[in-house]
């Protein structure tokens, strides 16, 4: 045999070795030195809400519920197994944003957020919580210390099939200054982010 014969030989068998492999990994056995696929996403942090009047995956709100109180957790699952409640679009960690109901963290828009939020009300017509309020309109000052405040969610409108809250108000706010307040006011008219 020639040399080159010889190398198309082995190139051949080598990639025979390596089809092979990967059709016995890809019916349940894993090839040596192949490394197994990552998972698809899952959860409510990947997928979007079901439309109206559809089921929604069992779990998923108690995955969605981890470092909440045993009472908010009861009213998320007993809110997943009737569908009630709008949706948030959040785009917290996410650029891309995502629909929440509950959310801990919210960015509201692009100038005011929300942290660490306890939520009193979760509804289809309004929601009402309890965190840290900041926004571009008070850095550095409320960077580090936010605003205790109480904010509502409200105006719901029916998006793709999904409701979603669309504006904000915030209540009740300690120590937020009047000026802080207008500019607050002025910098989104109290409009959420939207899909």
């Amino acid at each position: 045999m020639s040399g080159g014969t010889a190398q198309a030989a082995v190139l051949g068998a080598a990639c025979v070795a390596v089809l092979a492999a990967g059709c016995s990994a890809g019916a349940g056995g894993s090839a040596q030195g192949s490394p197994d696929p990552a998972p698809a996403p899952s959860g409510p942090e990947s997928s979007p809400p079901p439309a109206e009047g559809t089921d929604r995956q069992d779990g998923a709100e108690e995955r969605a519920g981890e470092g909440r109180t045993e009472e908010d957790r009861a009213a998320a699952e007993e809110e997943a197994r009737t569908g009630e409640g709008a949706y948030v679009f959040n785009t917290h960690g996410d650029e891309q944003g995502r629909p929440q109901q509950r959310p801990e963290d919210l960015v509201a828009s692009e100038f005011t957020s929300f942290t660490g939020l306890e939520w009193q009300e979760w509804g289809t017509d309004s929601a009402v919580g309890r965190g840290g309020l900041s926004g571009t309109w008070c850095l550095p000052e409320c960077q580090d210390d936010p605003y205790p405040a109480t904010v509502e969610l409200g105006d719901p409108e029916n998006v793709g099939g999904t409701l979603y809250f669309t504006t904000y108000r915030v209540t009740e706010a300690e120590g937020l200054s009047k000026a802080d307040r207008t500019a607050m006011e002025e910098a989104d008219q109290g409009m959420l982010v939207r899909p």
